[in-house]
């Protein structure tokens, strides 16, 4: 029985072959999956206290501690469902980059074109995954939109009103007045609100692009490197070789005791370039907080089990054509709000 290359249990371990592309975000702070058999997602939102042992005389019987610390939440995941449409004009035709001359047959060129629309349909499920980890971490929601821009769902983690700020006056980088010393104590005091909102000490800082041209400004106003040797690289602790694209790490600035780095990268939204990161924000927090890659169930009779991605095909006969789609129902979901901080450091 000769096997259909097209069939989901075929096309299951091929995509799960093909390379994902580095995406920042994700890589750094997400790297927990979880799966559901269900639409839904329970997120266990912890808020961490440092509660103390009371004392009790021998005789006594033992104090009983509330489990407390979480609160569940339960969330719909956004749902995502792109397909390709191939007719026999497509494979008649040499693909691009194939040689002109090349005697491919159109079996090999069937084989060619659905690893190339896998990797495809692939690739634009990571990109909208990454959208969702920067939307999640810094604005506290993850917003799903239609084709047309549109918001048709909106996943509030609730980040609270003392981590996610605007800064005004003589509190924006972009003051005259504003200096290294202020920088410092401005980040200081972000990182204390963190320890003690959280329990949870900072590792990273990352800068939107203008916000950082604006923070090696402060740190070194004369371009003689003097105030940036409160950065340092140190060989061995990141491979810094390997960063994705619109990613550049500083250094580490042990005034802080974090990672600093920039993140530039853009998606096309259907008319235009888009940046993923607003640039006049950034983002203080830790990354051994907890992250989840959530999946929720495929809605579809032909998935009867728990996967990140559900590839599917099927073909019509008028016109001719065969139909690729790839299904997900991601969230990117933090389960400690209040070990980051976003603000908005620039007019």
């Amino acid at each position: 029985m000769a096997i259909d290359m097209y069939d989901t249990r075929v096309m299951l371990p091929a995509l799960e072959q093909i390379p994902r592309p580095r995406t920042f975000l994700l890589d750094t702070f997400f790297k927990n999956v979880r799966k559901s058999d269900s639409e839904y997602i329970d997120i266990d939102m912890v808020k961490r206290k440092r509660r103390v042992a009371v004392y009790v005389k021998p005789i006594e019987q033992g104090h009983v501690v509330d489990k407390g610390g979480f609160e569940t939440k339960t969330y719909k995941a956004p749902y995502i469902k792109e397909k390709m449409k191939t007719t026999a004009g497509d494979i008649m035709r040499r693909a691009a980059g194939e040689n002109v001359y090349s005697a491919s047959t159109p079996q090999q060129r069937f084989a060619a074109r659905l690893r190339e629309e896998l990797t495809e349909l692939d690739d634009m499920i990571t990109r909208a995954e990454e959208i969702q980890a920067c939307q999640a971490m810094f604005t506290g929601k993850v917003v799903a939109k239609n084709e047309k821009g549109e918001a048709i769902q909106q996943v509030d983690f609730l980040l609270p009103a003392s981590h996610n700020v605007v800064l005004s006056g003589t509190d924006l980088w972009s003051d005259a007045a504003f200096k290294k010393n202020a920088l410092l104590k401005q980040l200081r005091d972000n990182r204390r609100l963190l320890v003690k909102d959280s329990g949870r000490a900072p590792t990273d800082l990352i800068l939107g692009s203008d916000a950082m041209d604006k923070f090696i400004d402060i740190l070194d106003p004369d371009s003689t490197t003097a105030g940036l040797s409160s950065m340092r690289v140190e060989r061995g602790q990141l491979d810094i070789s390997n960063l994705p694209s619109g990613v550049t790490y500083l250094g580490y600035f042990k005034e802080l005791g974090v990672d600093v780095w920039s993140y530039d990268e853009w998606y096309h939204n259907g008319s235009a370039d888009v940046a993923m990161l607003d640039p006049k924000k950034v983002w203080l927090g830790s990354r051994n907080a907890r992250f989840d890659r959530n999946y929720a169930a495929i809605q579809d009779l032909d998935a009867l089990f728990a996967v990140e991605r559900f590839p599917k095909s099927w073909t019509q006969d008028d016109p001719s054509a065969r139909f690729l789609m790839l299904q997900s129902a991601p969230l990117m979901a933090p389960h400690e709000v209040d070990s980051f901080y976003v603000a908005q450091v620039l007019a």
